[in-house]
C-alpha cells in the first residue's frame, strides 16, 4: 500500500465514518470523473481553445484578429471560470454547447470510476457534485439498483433544504448536467447568479454546518466549494469536521485548507484514492485500552498522611486521606503514576472496601463533603442519592456497587463514562444532565439534580400517551445523542434505555418541560450479560453486539445507540421493555406495527413510519441500522407534519399520506418512493413520490385475471376509464398516461405538484378513493 493511513486527518476521518457519528457528504469535482475519460477543467479549456483557433482559420482578417486576441487572454486567463467566459462568447452558443457536449460523451459508454463506487459504499448520504456528466448517479444505480435519489441542479437546491433530512441519497448536480443546457454553470458570470441565489447559499451552508464534508476531486482555486467555508469561517461559525483529499503538496493548497478550516489527507498517484477508499472500508473501531483513573479535583487540605490507625478511622475521614494521596500520585497524570496508584490501591484494599460505605442517616451521611439524604433509586450497577453540597445546591450522586473497582471491564467503564462526560460538559452539549465532578473511592458521579420522573416513570403512571409527547421525546433524546456522537471526542452513550431518560419540569413546567439524557457510556461494560447483579429486562435494549461478539462488528459504533433509542421508541408505544432478541422473533414487524397503531392521529401515515423507525433502528446487523441523524432527522419531520401539515413540503411523505387517507391497506416500496395497493379484482394503485420532480403521482392499472366476464368488463371498461380521467383532470391532476386495451388492462398515469397535494390531502384522497372504485371491475 502507497497510500498513508497513519496520517491523523485520514486517521480521524476513518473513525467519523467507521462509527457512523456524523453524516457523510461528498463534493466531487472532475478529478473524480477522470478514470473515465473525461476532461479536467484544465483540459477542457484546453480542448475548446483549440476549436476557437480552428474557427479562426475560416474567417476574414478583422475577425480573425479579434477572435485571436480572445483566444489569447483566454489562454493566459489562470482563473477557469471567466477563461471560460471568453471562450463561450468566442464559440458562440451552438457551437460552445456542442463542445461541452462532445467533452462529456464518454460518461455515457464508459465505466463509472470506481472511486463514485466508494462515495456510496462508505456511507455518503449525498454528493455535491460539481460535474456534468451524472456519474454519481450512475454509481449509486449501480451499487444500490432501485435506490431513488433525491436529484436536482444547484439553481433549485433551495427548493430542497427537506432533502438534507430525508433518509433518501441526494445529488445535488450544482453545476447542472449536460443534457441541459440552463442549468449549466462553467463561467463566471453564470457562476456569480449562482452564487448570488439565497436558496443555494443556505443549502451548501446547510450541509456544511451539520455534516461531515469529503472533498475529492476539487482543486484549490475552487471559490464554488472553498468559498462556502471560508464565509462560515469569517462569521465565527463552527462548521465540523471536513476534509480534502489532494495530491498536492504545495504552499497554495496548505493556504487555501487553512482558510476554509478543511484538514488535507494527502495521496501520491491515483490507485492511492482506492487504496485510502479501501482502508476506510476495512477498519473497525475499537475502545481505547488505556482509561485514566478518575480522580476529585478539589483538594482536600490539612489531611493525615496514611498509617496503620486508618482503619479506626470512620468512612468520611478514610475517604478524604485516600483522596489526598490519590490526588499526589496522580498529579503527574503519566503512565507511571497510573501504575503508581494501582499498587497504592492494592496496597489500602481494605480501607478502599470501608471507605466504600454510604448511609442517609446522620452523622454517617457525609460523601467528601456532600450530604446525603435520600436514596431515591438502586439500578444494576449503583445507587442514586439526593444530596446537598457544600453550597447547599441540590445534587444527584450515583454511587456504583463496591463491585466495581475489583472488576477491570466495570471499572474500565466508569473510568470511560466519567471521561465522557467531562467531555461532554466541556463542549456544553445540551440536554445531558450537568456533570459536576468524580471519584473512584468511592467510585461515584456527581450531577446536577433534575426535577422530573424518568421517561420509564412517566410511561408506567400513564402520563406519556399522545403522539406530540412521543414524537418531542423521540426528538430530543435523539437530537441530544446525535450532538454527543459529532464532537470532535464522538462519544457514545451505549447505554439507552426509558430508566436513563428524564423528562425536567414534566410536573412544574407543563408547557416547556424538556428531555435530559443521563449516564452517558456509565453502566454499560463489555460482558455485562454475564453479571448476576444485572437486571436481565434490560438486556432488551441492548445492541446484539453488546452481548456477544460479531465478526465485522464493533461495540464502538453509533449503531449501537441506533438499536437502544429503537427500543425505547418501541417502549413509549407499548408501554413493555423489550426482552433479549426480540427484535428476532418472526413476529417484531407486526408486534410493533400493532402497537403503533393503539393511538389517534390526524397525520394518518404517522404510525406506519414510526414502526419502520423502529424496525429500522433494531435492524439485527450493525451496518444496517439507521444512525442517529437518520433517525433523529425522521422523527423531525414526523413532528413537523403531526404539528403543521400544511407545510410538509416531502413528495415522499405526502404520497404515503394520501395512501393512508384512502383507507385501504396499502405496502410500501421504500425504493419506489411508492405506496402500493392490490384489490382482488386486478386492480393496483400505485402513489408515488417524485422528490427530485416535486410531485405525486398516481398509478392505476388494472389488468384481467381471467375471472371477469368479458361483456361486462368491455361494456364498463371505456366509459369507467373516461370518467376517471375526467375526475382527475377537474381535480387539477395532469394525466400522462390514458390507455385502454380492450378487455386486457387499462392504465392510467397522472401527477400533482406538491404544493397543491399539501393543501388538499383529504379532497385528492376522496378523489383517488373515487377512481379506485370506478375501476374495481370486481
Amino acid at each position: 500500500m502507497s497510500f498513508n493511513p497513519a496520517q491523523p486527518a485520514h486517521r480521524q476521518l476513518r473513525s467519523i465514518i467507521a462509527e457512523k457519528t456524523n453524516k457523510l457528504i461528498v463534493w466531487t469535482g472532475s478529478g473524480v470523473s477522470a478514470a473515465a475519460n473525461l476532461p479536467t477543467w484544465p483540459q477542457l479549456k484546453k480542448s475548446l481553445l483549440t476549436q476557437v483557433r480552428e474557427k479562426i482559420d475560416h474567417l476574414n482578417y478583422a475577425e480573425h484578429k479579434a477572435l485571436n486576441s480572445a483566444a489569447d487572454r483566454a489562454q493566459r486567463e489562470s482563473n477557469p471560470w471567466i477563461a471560460f467566459q471568453i471562450l463561450r462568447k468566442s464559440l458562440g452558443r451552438s457551437s460552445y454547447r456542442s463542445a461541452i457536449r462532445q467533452a462529456l460523451k464518454p460518461a455515457m459508454t464508459s465505466a463509472c470510476p470506481q472511486a463514485y463506487h466508494y462515495i456510496w459504499k462508505i456511507g455518503a448520504v449525498g454528493v455535491l457534485n460539481l460535474n456534468l456528466d451524472r456519474l454519481a448517479t450512475k454509481a449509486l444505480g449501480e451499487e444500490s439498483p432501485g435506490n431513488l435519489p433525491i436529484e436536482f441542479p444547484g439553481c433549485d437546491a433551495g427548493k430542497f433544504l427537506h432533502a438534507l433530512k430525508s433518509p433518501r441519497p441526494f445529488i445535488a448536480n450544482l453545476h447542472g448536467i449536460a443534457d441541459d443546457e440552463s442549468s449549466w454553470v462553467l463561467t463566471n458570470r453564470e457562476l456569480k447568479n449562482l452564487l448570488n441565489r439565497e436558496g443555494y447559499n443556505l443549502f451548501i451552508r446547510s450541509c456544511l454546518a451539520a455534516t461531515t464534508t469529503l472533498f475529492v476531486g476539487i482543486s484549490a482555486d475552487d471559490v464554488a466549494a472553498g468559498g462556502h467555508l471560508q464565509a462560515l469561517t469569517r462569521l465565527g461559525i463552527d462548521t465540523g469536521d471536513h476534509y480534502w483529499l489532494t495530491n498536492k503538496d504545495d504552499i497554495q493548497t496548505d493556504s487555501w485548507a487553512e482558510r476554509a478550516g478543511i484538514q488535507i489527507i494527502r495521496y501520491s498517484q491515483h490507485k492511492d484514492v482506492l487504496e485510502f477508499f479501501q482502508d476506510i472500508l476495512e477498519f473497525i473501531p475499537e475502545d481505547e485500552s488505556c482509561h485514566p483513573p478518575v480522580v476529585l479535583t478539589r483538594k482536600h487540605k490539612n489531611q493525615s498522611a496514611i498509617n496503620q490507625d486508618i482503619l479506626r478511622l470512620n468512612a468520611e475521614e478514610i475517604r478524604k486521606i485516600l483522596n489526598t494521596e490519590a490526588q499526589q500520585i496522580l498529579d503527574q497524570n503519566t503512565p507511571a503514576s497510573y501504575e503508581e496508584y494501582e499498587h497504592f490501591s492494592l496496597k489500602n484494599d481494605e480501607a478502599i472496601y470501608r471507605a466504600w460505605y454510604t448511609s442517609v442517616d446522620p452523622p454517617s451521611n457525609k460523601l467528601l463533603d456532600f450530604t446525603l439524604t435520600e436514596m431515591v433509586a438502586q439500578g444494576a450497577f449503583g445507587r442514586v442519592y439526593r444530596a446537598s453540597s457544600s453550597e447547599e445546591k441540590e445534587v444527584a450522586i450515583k454511587v456504583l456497587l463496591e463491585e466495581v473497582r475489583r472488576n477491570p471491564e466495570m471499572l474500565k467503564s466508569f473510568r470511560r463514562g466519567v471521561r465522557s462526560m467531562q467531555y461532554l460538559a466541556e463542549r456544553d452539549v445540551e440536554g445531558m444532565v450537568a456533570y459536576r465532578e468524580a471519584s473512584e473511592i468511592p467510585a461515584f458521579v456527581v450531577m446536577d439534580w433534575v426535577d422530573g420522573p424518568t421517561l420509564s416513570q412517566a410511561k408506567h403512571a400513564r402520563q406519556i400517551e399522545d403522539w406530540d409527547s412521543i414524537l418531542k421525546i423521540g426528538r430530543e433524546m435523539t437530537d441530544i445523542i446525535r450532538r454527543a456522537h459529532s464532537i470532535p471526542e464522538r462519544v457514545l452513550h451505549r447505554d439507552l434505555r426509558p430508566s436513563n431518560i428524564m423528562l425536567k419540569g414534566f410536573y412544574s413546567d407543563t408547557e416547556n418541560w424538556n428531555v435530559v439524557v443521563l449516564d452517558f457510556d456509565l453502566s454499560w461494560h463489555q460482558g455485562a450479560y454475564e453479571q448476576s447483579v444485572v437486571q436481565g429486562v434490560l438486556f432488551g435494549y441492548l445492541a446484539p453486539e453488546q452481548l456477544q461478539s460479531i465478526s465485522g462488528a464493533s461495540t464502538r459504533h453509533a449503531a449501537v445507540d441506533s438499536f437502544g433509542v429503537g427500543m425505547t421508541l418501541y417502549f413509549m408505544i407499548s408501554g413493555t421493555d423489550p426482552i433479549p432478541a426480540q427484535h428476532r422473533h418472526p413476529d417484531w414487524n407486526e408486534i410493533v406495527q400493532r402497537a403503533a397503531m393503539g393511538r389517534h392521529t390526524s397525520w394518518k401515515s404517522l404510525p406506519f413510519r414510526y414502526s419502520r423507525l423502529i424496525l429500522r433502528a433494531t435492524e439485527d446487523a450493525q451496518s444496517s441500522r439507521w444512525d442517529m441523524s437518520q433517525i433523529c432527522d425522521e422523527l423531525e419531520r414526523l413532528r413537523d407534519a403531526f404539528l403543521d401539515p400544511k407545510n410538509v413540503v416531502s413528495a415522499e411523505l405526502l404520497a404515503e399520506e394520501l395512501a393512508a387517507r384512502i383507507d385501504r391497506y396499502y405496502e410500501w416500496d421504500d425504493d419506489q418512493v411508492a405506496a402500493i395497493i392490490h384489490l382482488t379484482s386486478g386492480l393496483e394503485i400505485r402513489i408515488i413520490g417524485d422528490e427530485s420532480g416535486r410531485k405525486v403521482s398516481v398509478n392505476l392499472n388494472w389488468s384481467s385475471r381471467g375471472r371477469q366476464e368479458r361483456k361486462q368488463i368491455d361494456k364498463w371498461m371505456i366509459p369507467a376509464k373516461q370518467h376517471c380521467v375526467k375526475v382527475l383532470r377537474d381535480a387539477g391532476w395532469r394525466i400522462g398516461v390514458d390507455n385502454v386495451q380492450r378487455a386486457n388492462s387499462v392504465v392510467i398515469m397522472a401527477t400533482l405538484s406538491v404544493e397543491k397535494v399539501v393543501q388538499e390531502l383529504d379532497f385528492q384522497a376522496t378523489i383517488i378513493s373515487q377512481v379506485t372504485k370506478k375501476l374495481d371491475f370486481e
